[in-house]
């Protein structure tokens, strides 16, 4: 298969990315970060076959309409997203974005035929919203104007759209200000974690892995103009899933004369803690033929990395500080 993935440099981007080329399929990878920039997160594939990096913007509708007509994708995974919270800035990077992308699909579109045609689809991801509603930031009105306008447009031009909704991904390389991050990066420098809402907020935690055979799958199978729901049944409370860490590290690395959990600190009493959303992932197992791993075996493989990676920080800093 042949996928333009767009936001290809970010968390979830960068795990499509990872799998599908692992797979053996042929990967363009769009996202405006600098090429001079190294992604850690890419270093497994960066070298490998089939596999390119594009510095563009998804905003740039010419570009985008020439990347299509040259790359010749069979899928698109939209997952370009906007890291500024400025108002100009989302209005252009979530809408501006998801109309230059999906424009330049339909006119793509129009022009296969035959088995391109049926096998084109346009992937792209929503973040699965609390059960009680809340008032939106503007990050999240943005993207929820973006969904819309995708799903209504592909609606009138009959476009090949599937859109999947998932919660709280967590895996390797994660970004640092997500809960399980920090979690992980204060427990291993024995640090005490504070836990807000007395550790009550649920979240619909899904292995970045799963996710990422999630999105691939839908980009082979999924009719048009469908939605899925990608979980793994892992609904769990804060307080959940800092037991579930500390449960590990016990495990692995116990610390002499305590628990980890002993770093775990509690704040507040759990009023107004937010529900996550209620994910059944039942039709992605049925029809897509969606096999995910679980987040016992996600755990397991963010911790494996975590250690690894916090084992190397500290002999390089040994190493510094011996020089």
């Amino acid at each position: 298969m042949r996928v333009l993935v767009t936001g290809g440099c970010g968390f979830v981007g960068s795990a499509v990315v990872r799998l599908a080329v692992e797979r053996g399929d042929h990967v363009l990878n769009l996202d405006r970060r600098k090429k001079s920039v190294a992604i850690p997160s890419l270093g497994p594939v960066a070298q490998r076959e089939g596999y390119a990096r594009l510095e563009a913007d998804v905003t740039d509708r010419a570009m985008i309409k020439a990347i299509l007509r040259e790359f010749s994708p069979d899928a698109v995974i939209h997952l370009a997203a906007c890291g500024d919270d400025d108002p100009s800035a989302l209005m252009d990077g979530e809408i501006g974005g998801a109309f230059s992308l999906i424009e330049a699909a339909r006119q793509y579109h129009e022009k296969l035929s035959g088995e391109a045609r049926a096998r084109f689809r346009i992937v792209h991801l929503e973040r699965g919203e609390s059960d009680v509603p809340e008032k939106p930031t503007r990050t999240q009105a943005a993207r929820g104007a973006a969904a819309t306008l995708l799903d209504r447009w592909a609606r009138a031009n009959d476009l090949p759209l599937v859109t999947c909704v998932a919660g709280e991904a967590f895996g390797p390389w994660q970004p640092q200000s997500s809960f399980m991050a920090r979690l992980v990066s204060s427990l291993l420098y024995g640090q005490p974690f504070q836990m807000d809402a007395a550790g009550e907020t649920v979240r619909d935690w899904v292995p970045i892995r799963d996710l990422a055979s999630g999105l691939l799958r839908a980009a082979e199978v999924a009719p048009g103009q469908s939605r899925y729901d990608l979980s793994v049944g892992a609904e769990r409370r804060d307080i959940d899933i800092a037991e579930s860490v500390c449960s590990l590290l016990d495990e692995r690395m116990p610390m002499a004369g305590q628990l980890w959990s002993s770093l775990i600190v509690m704040q507040g009493d759990g009023f107004g803690a937010s529900h996550g959303p209620m994910l059944d992932a039942v039709e992605a197992e049925r029809e897509l033929g969606w096999r995910p791993q679980g987040f016992h075996a996600g755990l397991d493989r963010l911790l494996t990395w975590a250690l690894a990676s916090h084992a190397a920080s500290q002999a390089r800093r040994t190493a510094i500080a011996a020089e």
